[in-house]
């Protein structure tokens, strides 16, 4: 029986899987210790792991971009500045590791057993309070040169935005997708202070200014998702993510806005909804440990 490890790593909780190949043995997860510039967050996963010495492998998805050797070029959330999590964790459990940012993760896993599986070809999108976005190509992860590659959240959308994204820019694509830029949408829009959830619930039930709201955002993630696909070419794209919740409404938007933006030779591109969920990261985990 070969064990390997799928690890989330996130800012809120540690997820950690146990898989045979396909198989999810256990499911556990524990608070994220972020005190103390997250000192204590790896030798909580080595300890947390159930009896490493009889696993393969292991797997880490981490919130920052990483390049192929597990080098990690700050995580914030996590107070980590450049370091390597990956060599750092082998030398604690004595297994190998394999590091990957976390949509990366979700991405591949998606891939794996979810939405994706069958396509080797797929770019996902994570819509929740910022946009992750990760690209498998060929049935690898695309890392990139600096550990960037598929971050679809930090394409310039609107160059003459005043407000500045998370990242420093202006105008970027989270701004306007992301949960944070949904209700202040709503807001301009006249619906007062309101979640993304309520924006969408309201949207179903037929609200005009609420349909109005998800067919602007449908139509700046559909914009934006039309321009990676001219780059990448993935045979699906595949939402996840909070506000993916909204279901048909959104990916039947997003399908409508792609098909007028998107190069004709990308056209047959398919839409799809996440169907892992919040466990996608430690199926992709899992999956990079197997390579």
């Amino acid at each position: 029986m070969s064990i390997y490890y799928g690890i989330d790593v996130g800012g809120t909780a540690v997820k950690i899987g146990r898989f045979n190949g396909e198989t999810l043995l256990e499911r556990f997860e524990f608070p994220t210790d972020v005190s103390d510039g997250g000192r204590r967050i790896l030798s909580n996963i080595a300890a947390a792991l159930r009896k490493p010495g009889d696993a393969a492998g292991a797997g880490l998805g981490v919130p920052g971009p990483v390049l192929p050797d597990g080098t990690v070029n700050r995580c914030v959330n996590l107070g980590w500045g450049v370091c390597n999590p990956a060599r750092d964790l082998a030398m604690l459990t004595g297994l190998p590791v394999r590091a990957c940012n976390d949509a990366d993760a979700a991405a591949l896993g998606e891939q794996w057993l979810g939405a994706g599986r069958g396509f080797a070809d797929i770019l996902l999108v994570t819509l929740g309070t910022g946009v992750g976005s990760g690209c498998v190509t060929g049935g690898k992860l695309l890392f990139g040169g600096h550990g960037a590659a598929g971050e679809l959240g930090h394409l310039c959308m609107n160059p003459d935005e005043t407000r500045l994204c998370s990242c420093g820019n202006r105008g970027c694509l989270e701004q306007y997708v992301g949960a944070p830029g949904i209700t202040v949408l709503a807001k301009e829009s006249g619906m007062g202070e309101i979640t993304a959830r309520e924006i969408f619930a309201r949207a179903e039930r037929g609200d005009k200014t609420a349909l109005f709201v998800v067919d602007r955002v449908c139509n700046v993630l559909g914009r934006g998702i039309a321009s990676a696909c001219a780059v990448l070419d993935p045979e699906a794209v595949v939402l996840g993510g909070g506000v993916s919740g909204a279901g048909e409404l959104l990916r039947a938007g997003v399908e409508k806005y792609f098909q007028k933006y998107a190069f004709h030779a990308c056209r047959d591109t398919k839409i799809l909804l996440a169907e892992l969920g919040g466990d996608a990261g430690i199926y992709g985990c899992a999956r990079l440990a197997m390579e």
